[in-house]
């Protein structure tokens, strides 16, 4: 008898499972497929969507490959993070004596020496996997089969960033995946179609193209989680729907603490909107991350010994593709050297601007600029 084993956080399910697992079934000619739905991933955060839901999406996609497929909640009963070495184990005493796969993705082949208990996993599961184009093998001192066909280079971490990103499903993500992400309004969705329908259309445009900023920031130059700069960016600019007196009356009725208040209300009441902004984010999102909340209220004026994340949506703001003035670009090229330059090379656009066209400069504006300066220098 063979058994296959393929487990993943399915965080959405896409057209790559189904493909790796449709080739393991097609050449392996497995008995049984156990599909293992992760309660958490050992190398990845907790995901805030349920393990039913998770399971469910994996069982609409991948259950037609093939009849003998059974999802296992083993994970759900454990209620845990549990490592491939248990699972093999628990498949083996399921089916003595009988031949076990693991199913695994490419990018896992050069690093699974540091799963735990590898030792174990090496000499009780025969490794399956399947290559993306391009993909470079480090040598390995185990054995695998490396199945054939073409495998799509796409990972659900990419999904999740672009449906929060585009507020659209890609095209990588099976039909009936896609359409239950649509009904739920998951990853962002329930985000976008809120902002759609307050936002004028340039302000929402404005919004992901934000969003898309502040992701290659956090994945490029910081140890900020990408998702978390995405969602910040989607709700940045929640109030941009009210007006000045709404943003008085909504920052008084709610008791915000706000630096400034009396001078801001009076001299420039719309750079309230970062703070109501944080604070609708926190009522009708749920948002419940300190920091992110933070990055919002913070990204109009900014404040000192702000963390990384608040910085990456600060410069996004000001440098995202939308952006049509020259010094955006300016911005973008220091942002490139550290978030430190690109904080300081935006908020020369800022101050600049607010002195050239005679308007009032919050006191928060030089506090921070004389910071960031000595820190460069």
């Amino acid at each position: 008898m063979k058994i296959l084993i393929y487990g993943g956080s399915f965080d959405p399910v896409h057209k790559g499972h189904y493909a790796l697992l449709k080739a393991a079934v097609s050449q392996l000619k497995p008995d049984y497929t156990h599909i293992f739905t992760a309660w958490r991933s050992p190398f990845k955060q907790k995901s805030p969507i349920p393990f039913e839901t998770r399971q469910n999406m994996a069982r609409d996609a991948l259950a037609p490959v093939s009849s003998g497929i059974i999802f296992d909640d083993f994970e759900r009963r454990a209620r845990r993070v549990v490592y491939t070495w248990e699972t093999v184990k628990r498949v083996r005493e399921l089916y003595r004596g009988a031949k076990v796969y693991l199913l695994v993705g490419a990018d896992c082949l050069n690093d699974m020496h540091r799963w735990q208990n590898a030792p174990y996993l090496f000499q009780n599961a025969a490794i399956a996997a399947g290559a993306r184009k391009g993909f470079k093998f480090a040598t390995r001192d185990f054995d695998f089969t490396l199945l054939k066909g073409g495998f799509p280079p796409v990972s659900s971490t990419q999904l999740r960033l672009a449906i929060m990103c585009n507020g659209m499903v890609p095209a990588a993500v099976p039909a009936a995946t896609a359409a239950f992400i649509e009904k739920n309004l998951m990853y962002g969705l329930n985000m976008h179609k809120w902002l759609e329908a307050n936002l004028k259309p340039r302000r929402y445009m404005h919004t992901k193209m934000v969003a898309q900023a502040a992701v290659a920031l956090a994945r490029a130059r910081s140890k900020a989680d990408a998702e978390r700069a995405a969602a910040a960016a989607l709700l940045h600019d929640m109030a941009k729907c009210m007006s000045d007196a709404d943003l008085i009356e909504y920052s008084r009725e709610n008791g915000l603490k706000i630096k400034d208040f009396g001078e801001i209300c009076l001299r420039a009441p719309h750079l309230l909107h970062g703070a109501v902004s944080a604070d609708m984010a926190k009522k009708l999102f749920a948002v419940k991350d300190k920091d992110l909340l933070l990055a919002i209220s913070r990204h109009t004026l900014g404040a000192r010994n702000m963390s990384g994340l608040q910085k990456i949506l600060f410069i996004a703001d000001m440098a995202s593709k939308d952006r049509k003035y020259k010094e955006a670009r300016a911005v973008q090229a220091a942002a490139q050297k550290s978030l430190d330059e690109g904080m300081l090379a935006a908020m020369a656009v800022k101050l600049n601007f607010t002195i050239q066209t005679r308007k009032w400069l919050a006191p928060a504006g030089p506090k921070l600029w004389n910071e960031l300066l000595s820190k460069l220098n």
